[in-house]
């Protein structure tokens, strides 16, 4: 399939469905990044609760930025 003939079935696709492929693509590109895995590690690993973020302030930062 040519890029042209994906990207109009993608928009084509209702919009949860359009959510769920970028999801997807970023997921795959994160999974290649050894940068983003090694900060993921850290933070995770942290046992700083200053490092911490709740549910509710992630909700907020990711409906302020519509890059995330």
């Amino acid at each position: 399939m040519k890029m042209a003939e994906l990207m109009k079935e993608v928009a084509g696709l209702p919009i949860q469905q359009q959510n769920e492929l970028a999801a997807y693509l970023l997921h795959l590109r994160l999974s290649q990044d050894p940068n983003w895995h090694k900060e993921m590690g850290r933070r995770l690993d942290s046992k700083s609760s200053e490092n911490w973020l709740s549910l509710d302030d992630w909700k907020k930062e990711l409906e302020s930025d519509p890059q995330k």
